[in-house]
């Protein structure tokens, strides 16, 4: 499956050689030498394949198999480190610490330590859900983590104290505003959400095993066996899909989908107001793929994006 769009494509020039400052994520930093361990026992994604050179999207889920966040998940330096949306950071942190009380680990909130900046290249990218893990490069102790996305973003991510270097090496470039990034984010189908969706959506909903944050071969871990069972022995019928208000709306997450029988048959992952419009990921029934669709309290036409 490839994600692209012709709106997509059309906005690449506007958003070639760009940089917009993170300050919507936290970084949680996990240490010792049962690190690798404790997050392989946790996580959906696979942390086998995350190392020096390559990072992943990942869940972490409740027993139920319902997501307490999403993340980025890298090495840098000796440590891992967890970049996810500050909304959720201390209940990841208080959640996850309950099961590290059993390992050789220590996990601190560490935001205020790292310097997070998202930029793009000239050329387009390349966006396909067959990369299953996202490239990093280490630029002399300042980190690249490549996201797979038609715009060639990338994540740089360095100590606090190099702060002045990182911006340097973005000299050049256009200064972005939130919108631009998320924007970058939502049409790379990155099911990022906030404090509101805490423990409610269930990693297929929301397409995560569609962009290699969930793996099914690695064993077990929280809430594996409700994946897995949805996985291998349900038909799903809920698929996470990219659609457009054809105006500049304000959602809330969580807000609800409704067919033109005004019958619940989905609800909001995220949005981003880009350019004119408000382009949303939705997780949405299967059999309302085809009809009209509307989204929030007045009842926004949403037209799904091919």
């Amino acid at each position: 499956m490839n994600f692209t769009n012709q709106d997509a494509i059309q906005h690449i020039p506007q958003l070639q050689n760009i940089a917009c400052e993170l300050g919507g994520f936290g970084v949680i930093q996990i240490s010792g030498e049962d690190s690798h361990k404790l997050l392989q026992g946790q996580l959906t994604c696979d942390m086998d394949l995350v190392t020096d050179e390559q990072a992943s999207l990942g869940g972490f889920c409740s027993v139920k198999g319902r997501l307490h966040s999403v993340f980025y998940m890298m090495k840098f330096e000796q440590n891992y480190l967890m970049i996810l949306p500050k909304d959720n950071l201390q209940h990841v942190l208080e959640t996850l610490s309950k099961y590290a009380a059993f390992f050789q680990t220590e996990l601190i909130d560490a935001s205020k330590d790292y310097e997070l900046w998202g930029h793009t290249q000239k050329a387009p990218g390349n966006h396909s859900s067959e990369q299953e893990v996202l490239t990093v490069s280490n630029l002399d102790g300042i980190y690249d983590v490549h996201l797979n996305s038609l715009f060639n973003a990338s994540i740089l991510i360095s100590r606090k104290e190099r702060a002045s270097e990182l911006v340097n090496m973005l000299a050049g470039t256009t200064l972005a505003d939130k919108n631009a990034w998320d924007y970058i984010e939502l049409q790379a189908h990155i099911p990022m959400f906030g404090q509101a969706a805490i423990e409610h959506h269930l990693p297929h909903n929301v397409g995560l095993h569609q962009v290699g944050a969930v793996s099914f071969t690695k064993g077990c871990y929280t809430g594996q066996e409700i994946v897995a069972r949805m996985h291998y022995r349900g038909k799903l019928k809920t698929h996470a899909v990219l659609s457009y208000i054809d105006a500049d709306v304000a959602l809330d997450e969580l807000s609800k989908v409704y067919n033109e029988d005004d019958k619940n048959v989905g609800e909001l992952i995220r949005s981003a107001i880009f350019d004119g419009k408000t382009y949303c990921l939705i997780s949405l029934k299967e059999q309302a793929l085809e009809s009209s669709i509307f989204i929030g309290e007045d009842k926004h036409p949403t037209k799904i994006l091919d």
